[in-house]
């Protein structure tokens, strides 16, 4: 994991992720409460994608082994 250097003394290392929790923690609860939303939502997001791109593959492994695809791989692209 990074770790920055405090302005006070060069020595001091601080990990990143504790400074920006720190950070996170001297913020209004109106402000904290948005970042938690909007990270949520980017989990949701992410997860939505996940499941699509799962359904997706699991269809055509489906159809693959079905022996309903009659593509020969070596010619889906134009040279």
């Amino acid at each position: 994991m990074e770790t920055i250097t405090t302005a006070q003394n060069p020595q001091d290392k601080i990990n990143v992720v504790d400074a920006l929790w720190t950070l996170i923690q001297s913020q209004t609860k109106a402000v904290r409460k948005e970042l938690t939303q909007r990270l949520l939502a980017e989990q949701e997001s992410t997860k939505a994608q996940q499941k699509m791109v799962r359904e997706s593959l699991t269809r055509a492994f489906n159809q693959l082994h079905a022996g309903k695809v009659n593509h020969d791989a070596r010619n889906l692209f134009a040279e």
